[in-house]
């Protein structure tokens, strides 16, 4: 195990620092969460941020991208959460570039089996796993960091492969919001 260089142990810091800081002031101010999902749009997006870079609110992302959709236009609430799941995601990444040193050990398995598939797929990996609703993602994100996957590439396929979940959850939630409110008797 190598010691990690200074600035590598900055920037593991600083994330580090950051999604603590950020779970801790979630979890303390949860009514605030549910006001700034009341923003439309921009609350999509700083919600999406939030859980998409930390591990206080899985999941609740997904739940306010398939409402919102079903009462705002779909396809710009999946564009604004694909955009701040991405954004969210780079804390993770850097979390794992920083913590290169400290956690990896190269003759591990884990390590081998995930360096050698983002060796050969790279990109279409990320945004595979981007692109599906799974809670791998968090960890996936930590190791491409760890791995040196370049980062701008990493935010970039990470952005496309969660815009297109968004996207699929949004419309999921125009069409079927809409189909139980009308068999509820709601006009939209």
């Amino acid at each position: 195990m190598r010691k990690p260089t200074k600035n590598e142990a900055l920037i593991g810091g600083i994330s580090l620092a950051v999604t603590i800081s950020l779970s801790l002031l979630i979890l303390q101010h949860r009514s605030y969460i549910e006001q700034i999902a009341e923003w439309g749009y921009l609350g999509c997006f700083f919600i999406n941020v939030l859980s998409s870079g930390t591990l206080a609110m899985p999941g609740f992302g997904l739940v306010l991208t398939f409402t919102l959709g079903g009462v705002l236009n779909p396809a710009i609430v999946g564009a604004v959460a694909g955009i701040g799941e991405a954004i969210g995601a780079i804390g993770a990444y850097f979390t794992g570039y920083a913590g290169r040193g400290l956690f990896r050990d190269s003759n591990s398995g884990l390590y081998l089996r995930f360096s050698n598939i983002i060796d050969r797929h790279g990109s279409k990996a990320v945004f595979l796993i981007a692109s599906l609703i799974t809670p791998f993602y968090y960890p996936f994100a930590i190791f491409a960091g760890m791995v040196r996957f370049g980062w701008i590439r990493f935010f970039l396929a990470t952005w496309a492969g969660r815009t297109v979940k968004s996207m699929v959850l949004a419309y999921l939630g125009y069409f079927g919001l809409k189909a139980v409110l009308r068999w509820l008797g709601v006009d939209i």
